[in-house]
């Protein structure tokens, strides 16, 4: 597929609503957790007393926790019925999900907020396969590829103006009226551009819809586990939002407790970071044109590894002091070393997962494609509570914060020699 093909791709009304809606509510998730993290971190928001090294990797927790209790129904919801109309039902509980955080940010109250995310985890985990799922059916398979590095490339953006409106605006004067008036907003405006999408027939209309929570899960990955074709790529992209969420909710410790700056310095990281896993992507759908090249996730994940584990020698030896701020980040040149690490480390990122997502998507077949991609997300929910349960671990147990990034280390090469060998079978 040209480039000018897939920029094309803007202007259709099959794609450019469903971009559009998705990267506000990116944005709102972002400005949400992040002004969440930083009040924990920096601002004092306390929740049954708990402290704050271990109530921000608890808030990912609680926002992760929902993908994977509801996705199997989330699956099986967007099989059953058509999935433009799932998205749209979505965005319209996002409206009121904002209303909600507003408050909780006017208050200033813990318990309001950390309800809020848990049903803010849960309208994500019914959004997600119903996109995952449509993409087919709205792109083709050749346009699938460029079509996830847009999708993943603007998600990216999102990540990164959400979080620095979060970080930079919510301590300010009249910073949570503010964030809370933002959030209502751009949820109606998703709401509206999702109303723009063309409909398309349910996939499996006479579909018997399984509420239980536990059997339904264990259905859907047993079904999962017998199509293997699509399972193996759907193992790669759990790892990479795994390794992503941990990396990211990490951040704001490493900065404060091992690099001795405030706030100001994480958006930084933040931009570098997520500049990144943009560029990454695009660069990903540009070089491979729409085919299915395992290749491209070989090198993302080797190169990942590198740079992830670089991380822990270029943050090591800092001396405490007295929080510093942007120039003071800057006037030492072993922070260069560091940003490097991470933008790199992004970037090979956003190489290694474009392919896995398209082949995934492709690969499942039409009738359960949502209830494959379901089992998908449970995975990415698991491997995310994971990760932050090791980050947990890490903080009870003194170890450096930034001893993190080597375990991403260890486990995407792990990860690389494994497709690496199944390349090498012609198994993959």
């Amino acid at each position: 597929m040209s480039n000018s093909s897939a920029l094309k791709l803007l202007t259709e009304r099959r794609f450019a609503p469903l971009l559009l809606s998705q990267t506000l509510g990116g944005f709102n998730d972002n400005v949400f957790k992040y002004s969440l993290i930083i009040l924990i971190t920096f601002g004092g928001l306390q929740l049954q007393g708990i402290d704050s090294e271990v109530l921000v990797p608890v808030a990912a927790t609680v926002f992760s926790l929902p993908f994977f209790l509801f996705s199997a129904i989330a699956g099986q919801i967007a099989d059953r019925y058509p999935r433009d109309l799932v998205l749209r039902l979505t965005k319209l509980g996002e409206i009121f999900l904002m209303l909600s955080a507003a408050i909780g940010f006017v208050l200033n109250s813990g318990p309001v907020l950390f309800i809020t995310l848990f049903f803010m985890g849960a309208q994500s985990a019914i959004f997600a396969p119903a996109k995952q799922a449509a993409l087919p059916q709205y792109l083709s398979r050749k346009e699938l590829t460029p079509g996830n590095a847009l999708i993943s490339g603007t998600l990216f953006l999102s990540i990164l103006t959400g979080s620095l409106v979060g970080i930079l605006l919510i301590r300010r004067a009249h910073g949570p009226e503010i964030i809370g008036g933002l959030l209502v907003t751009l949820a109606v405006l998703g709401w509206v551009f999702m109303r723009m999408m063309p409909t398309k027939p349910a996939a499996a209309p006479d579909l018997r819809i399984n509420w239980n929570i536990f059997s339904g899960t264990w259905r859907t990955m047993a079904n999962l586990f017998l199509e293997p074709k699509t399972l193996r790529p759907l193992v790669g992209v759990a790892w990479f939002w795994a390794a992503s969420a941990a990396s990211i909710t990490v951040l704001p410790l490493l900065v404060h407790d091992m690099l001795y700056m405030d706030e100001s310095v994480v958006s930084v990281f933040m931009v570098v970071f997520t500049l990144g896993a943009a560029f990454g992507s695009l660069a990903c759908a540009l070089a491979t044109r729409g085919r299915d090249i395992i290749g491209f996730s070989i090198l993302g994940a080797i190169l990942l590894s590198v740079f992830a584990a670089d991380v822990l020698f270029s943050s090591a030896g800092r001396t405490p002091a007295p929080l510093g701020g942007v120039s003071d980040f800057f006037a030492d040149k072993r922070n260069w070393r560091l940003l490097f690490d991470f933008f790199a480390m992004s970037t090979f990122s956003g190489i290694f997962v474009v392919p896995l997502q398209a082949m995934s998507q492709h690969r499942a077949p039409e009738k359960f494609r949502a209830r494959l991609l379901a089992g998908g997300a449970v995975m990415n929910a698991a491997g995310a509570s994971i990760g932050q349960l090791a980050l947990i671990f890490v903080a009870r147990s003194h170890l450096p914060l930034s001893s993190a990034y080597f375990g991403i280390a260890i486990i995407s090469l792990l990860f690389a020699l494994f497709m690496m060998y199944r390349r090498i079978k012609n198994t993959w």
